[in-house]
């Protein structure tokens, strides 16, 4: 059984409107919070070899960074019931998966 991990564990503050985890980045544009999201998901074709196709995700605006913070942990969430171990999020390795 793990161990609760808090959200001040889990992102960084690299500037007053920047915070960074290992899922996604948040931050203040336009006079409102944002959570962006680069994910890779393997995408296999009828007998070619599987490719991993970038996506970006932009979540807001949020009036909280926290709330941007959730929702971005909410959305990779998601992402991962989805596709399992066929999502890499930010720059995670396939082997890391």
């Amino acid at each position: 059984m793990s161990k609760h991990i808090g959200r001040k564990q889990r992102w960084t503050q690299e500037t007053p409107n920047r915070y960074v985890s290992t899922l996604g980045t948040v931050v203040y544009q336009e006079r409102a919070w944002y959570a962006l999201l680069d994910y890779r998901t393997l995408a296999s074709g009828d007998g070619e070899l599987a490719v991993w196709t970038p996506h970006a995700v932009r979540l807001g605006p949020y009036k909280r960074p926290r709330n941007a913070m959730v929702a971005l942990e909410q959305e990779a969430t998601i992402l991962k019931n989805r596709h399992g171990s066929s999502v890499l999020f930010g720059d995670q390795l396939w082997a890391e998966a």
